[in-house]
């Protein structure tokens, strides 16, 4: 096994991989985009790509056999072929991109998505927006949102730009869990030949990929189960608060990692 794979990256990999199995199953993601800069924050962002996106691929494939028959398909082929227009883009320019960055934006883009709506609640006291008609295609926004989604899942697995997009469709927590997952188990499909035609997975992280693996059932069954069980209306108060704390994390934790170069 490689150097950089010590006991404390183990541990810090495995928590992750528990935590984005929870998180995608019972919210679609959401704050799984924490994963990735704290993993990188034990190593770099190379090395948790390599190590994390096997994983993905693995947890995606198993909660789309779980969720395929609440996909809404006609709304997921234009959003995947949107992403997956945004990996390729992202490909060409990775060694140009500075992770830090683009962690920035995507804080500040949470954070003002979860704020927002507790602003509009609390001055309409009412239905927070009102709610878009996911029949009608609106072709910029699905284009622009979904595209720079797979842009940004390529360094930090983040997720806003698709957020801002799916969040006022007001979906059922099972439709909208599974558009995601949907989503992005195409898009992470994708990344595959493309992280081994740029050395970003190789035998080693594959191997420490593998012995994440028994980490995951666990965080998929809790997750699954809190989405059964949540109703329409808390799920999404949650899943605002969420985008709240994914925000300032990004950001402040960024900060610091910058502060302290």
């Amino acid at each position: 096994m490689a150097d950089e794979y010590s006991i404390l990256f183990l541990g810090v990999a495995g928590f992750a991989v528990f935590f984005v199995a929870l998180a995608k199953a019972g919210f679609g993601g959401m704050i799984a985009s924490l994963a990735m800069p704290l993993v990188a924050a034990f190593s770099d962002i190379t090395t948790a790509i390599s190590v994390l996106l096997p994983a993905y691929i693995v947890m995606d494939i198993i909660l789309a056999w779980i969720y395929r028959k609440k996909v809404p398909y006609a709304l997921l082929w234009p959003m995947a072929a949107s992403g997956i227009v945004g990996v390729f883009i992202a490909a060409l320019v990775f060694r140009s991109i500075v992770a830090t960055y683009l962690a920035i934006f995507l804080g500040i883009m949470s954070f003002v998505i979860g704020v927002k709506f507790f602003l509009v609640r609390a001055r309409q006291k009412a239905e927070v927006e009102t709610t878009l008609d996911p029949s009608v295609r609106n072709w910029p926004r699905l284009i622009g949102l979904n595209g720079a989604t797979g842009f940004t899942s390529f360094f930090l697995m983040g997720e806003a730009p698709i957020q801002m997009f799916l969040l006022p469709f007001r979906l059922a927590p099972q439709v909208y869990v599974a558009l995601l997952i949907w989503f992005f188990f195409l898009v992470n499909i994708v990344k595959v030949p493309i992280a081994f035609a740029i050395g970003l997975v190789t035998i080693d992280s594959l191997w420490v990929s593998a012995m994440l693996l028994p980490i995951m059932p666990l965080g998929m069954f809790i997750g699954k189960r809190i989405n059964q069980r949540i109703p329409k209306e808390p799920f999404y108060i949650v899943i605002h608060i969420l985008l709240v704390i994914l925000g300032i994390y990004l950001v402040s934790s960024t900060i610091a990692q910058m502060s302290a170069a």
